[in-house]
């Protein structure tokens, strides 16, 4: 129930969050214009790939093993944990810290003045260390059960951010501006989560770990860091970087802007499954090995490619009215990075299913190798590609990479696990995104260009929807997927259930 109550919890704050982060977003961008919100978008992700390199695996280890030592009744051990990662999140900030200034000349912003590397220095510094610390402090909380420390920490944070957000765009503020602010909701994180933490007695004590989980916690460790390090520098990162060195401001803002909007419908659409999925693979796995957990996984990879679908119709058809109502038609060049990214982030959301089946079944080895060569594709391909054709070799480089590694993972983890996919099914769902297409693609060429988009994207959502149960794409035992979401959301899942009973009753389900 603990867990359940956190998951609504951590659910619920980050739809507030993002929409939050979402509408400031839009009025930073609409008030400073293309070239300098692509410079405050630059220091968002500079500040942001400090907050990964800073606690690298660090967080995720803090979780499990706060956590498992608790369930051992430990308490003394878990208190242990705390104390020895605590002194590794602050030797890793510093050496952070240390490398970006020796680096700084190498990241500064197009167009930044050299007369403003302190205050980029300061804030990004300040912005991504106090995140990061704050990130280990609800680390240590969730290892706990306490989630929501993260969750009121992050909805106060949003909402004292939009209202400042809102004051200096009504006073007509500038560059400088937003960036002090940026870093100043860094510090209110840091600050909420740090006496939020204290006040739940949640302690370290520095005292050396146990000798028997002292060996365990290390290698959980390394082969964190590798991952998580490996996917910070592979995700958008080496693009966005290469756009601002050979390109400028405005093409990273355009980029940032495209890789928000994908992100967020992602979550929105995919975090009550992803939320479920675990706990429910982890115990198949516990009652049955693999065997019982790869039925799991082929429901999930059904839920996950109705959903990826969904997606990128959806949202291919409604980029060019959404980003014209939301940000302005100065930022129309955002609407063809925002189709691929979308289309490709749709095709590719069955890997979420991929990466807890690996973590489920200890193959974090298996897993960082995929990481690691999604990391070299990217490079390979951003380097050859974004110098030559700008922001669209960026979005090239993001999408030719993602397919490619994307298949690659799809091939080894069906060969070296065993997992047979749901072949039939998954063909069924593409027929039906195939004909949900063709009403909407009319209904966008009938229609005006401002809402065209808009009504084919609905009318594409609703004949998807009815063409996948008409043409039997689902099975009986997506329903254990589905129970996990109604078990979290009893009312929804009390209409979704009734929806489901009547089209069953026609013959959709086999």
């Amino acid at each position: 129930m603990s867990a359940f109550r956190g998951a609504l919890m951590m659910t619920g704050s980050t739809y507030v969050s993002y929409a939050l982060g979402m509408l400031a977003s839009i009025v930073i961008a609409r008030t400073l214009g293309p070239d300098d919100f692509g410079r405050y978008s630059y220091v968002v992700w500079l500040a942001g790939l400090l907050v990964v390199l800073a606690n690298n695996g660090i967080t995720t280890t803090a979780i499990r093993f706060v956590s498992e030592s608790l369930g051992r009744g430990a308490g003394d051990d878990a208190a242990r944990v705390h104390g020895w990662l605590a002194r590794r999140q602050l030797a890793s900030a510093l050496l952070v810290a240390a490398g970006f200034l020796a680096l700084l000349p190498q990241f500064m912003p197009t167009g930044w003045g050299h007369d403003g590397i302190g205050l980029l220095a300061t804030a990004t510094l300040t912005a991504g260390l106090c995140k990061a610390w704050f990130i280990f402090d609800v680390s240590i909380a969730k290892g706990h059960g306490h989630y929501g420390i993260e969750a009121g920490s992050t909805v106060l944070m949003s909402l004292l951010s939009i209202v400042a957000v809102l004051a200096l765009a009504w006073m007509g503020a500038g560059l400088e501006t937003y960036v002090v602010l940026f870093a100043i909701v860094g510090v209110g994180h840091a600050v909420a989560g740090w006496t939020l933490r204290r006040r739940a007695a949640l302690l370290p004590a520095y005292r050396p770990l146990d000798p028997a989980l002292l060996p365990r916690v290390r290698t959980h460790l390394w082969w964190t860091v590798l991952l998580v390090l490996a996917w910070a520098l592979g995700n958008k990162s080496i693009e966005t970087w290469l756009l601002n060195r050979t390109v400028g401001a405005a093409a990273v803002g355009y980029f940032a802007i495209a890789a928000a909007l994908t992100r967020g419908g992602i979550d929105m659409l995919s975090s009550g499954l992803g939320t479920v999925l675990m706990p429910m693979m982890a115990h198949a796995y516990g009652a049955g090995g693999s065997a019982r957990a790869n039925v799991i996984v082929a429901a999930a990879v059904r839920c996950y490619a109705a959903l990826g679908l969904l997606l990128a119709g959806a949202g291919a058809l409604a980029a060019r009215p959404l980003v014209a109502l939301l940000y302005g038609d100065a930022y129309g060049e955002v609407v063809l990075p925002l189709q691929v990214m979308v289309v490709v982030g749709g095709l590719t959301l069955i890997e979420a299913a991929f990466g807890a089946l690996l973590s489920t079944t200890d193959n974090q080895k298996l897993r960082v190798g995929f990481v690691v060569l999604s990391l070299l594709v990217t490079a390979t391909l951003a380097i050859f590609l974004v110098p030559r054709y700008g922001l669209h070799g960026a979005v090239l480089a993001h999408a030719a990479s993602r397919l490619l590694v994307f298949a690659v993972t799809w091939a080894g983890i069906s060969r070296v696990l065993q997992l047979r996919m749901p072949w039939s099914q998954l063909l069924r769902l593409v027929s039906a995104a195939a004909t949900a297409l063709v009403p909407a693609l009319l209904l966008e060429r009938l229609l005006p260009d401002r809402w065209g988009g808009l009504a084919a994207a609905v009318a594409y959502v609703l004949v998807y929807v009815v063409a996948s149960v008409a043409f039997r794409a689902w099975r009986s035992e997506d329903a254990q997927v589905f129970a996990g979401l109604a078990r979290r959301f009893p009312r929804l899942g009390a209409i979704a259930g009734r929806c489901a009973a009547r089209l069953a009753g026609r013959g959709g389900l086999p």
